[in-house]
């Protein structure tokens, strides 16, 4: 299968060919730099807050299943303003995922997402530097999280090993922030 690096950026691919309204807001939190996905903060806290989200197509996109994509144009690839539908995921994966074995992983994930837009939230304003790239490190591995964990969720049991070792990678640099300096050292972690 690869790495989980490589299967969380096919799962990005997937999910923007199903959402392109979400390429701004993926390529911010991929690619950086850290201002690109910060200036996004309203919207990020608002959609994790209120869990907009679309998981019939986060589902297709990790199992690779095609699905209606928006029409061809300049707009395709813009901004849908609904932050990060990923992420947003979060707190109905961890109520699904409940009795399962993947529970506790994903209670502590979501657990941390809320600990960071709650942190985001209270930021009147945008910080820069290394504080800047710690929060989008952050963000980032929590989107990678989210990605890992859909695709345990329709992967069945050819990857569930590997997802249960990459998420728990993700954790521990979450639950020890200070340890990852950018998004790019964020997404490096999971190259295993």
């Amino acid at each position: 299968m690869g790495t989980a690096r490589d299967a969380v950026l096919d799962y990005a691919a997937g999910t923007l060919r199903l959402l392109p309204g979400q390429a701004a807001v993926t390529s911010a939190v991929l690619e950086g730099p850290p201002a690109a996905l910060l200036e996004r903060t309203p919207q990020l806290v608002r959609g994790f807050a209120g869990e907009r989200t679309d998981g019939g197509a986060l589902f297709r996109a990790a199992a690779g299943l095609p699905g209606e994509t928006a029409a061809p144009g300049p707009a395709a690839g813009a901004d849908d303003g609904r932050g990060c539908v990923l992420v947003q995921s979060l707190p109905a994966l961890s109520r699904e995922s409940a009795g399962s074995a993947m529970a506790s992983r994903t209670d502590r994930l979501t657990g941390a997402a809320d600990r960071l837009h709650w942190e985001l939230a209270e930021r009147g304003d945008l910080p820069g530097g290394p504080a800047a790239g710690r929060l989008a490190a952050r963000y980032a591995l929590c989107y990678a999280g989210a990605a890992l964990l859909w695709l345990w969720r329709a992967g069945g049991e050819s990857c569930r090993e590997w997802t249960y070792e990459a998420v728990d990678t993700v954790l521990t640099a979450l639950e020890g922030p200070s340890c990852v300096p950018d998004v790019t050292a964020a997404l490096a972690l999971l190259a295993s």
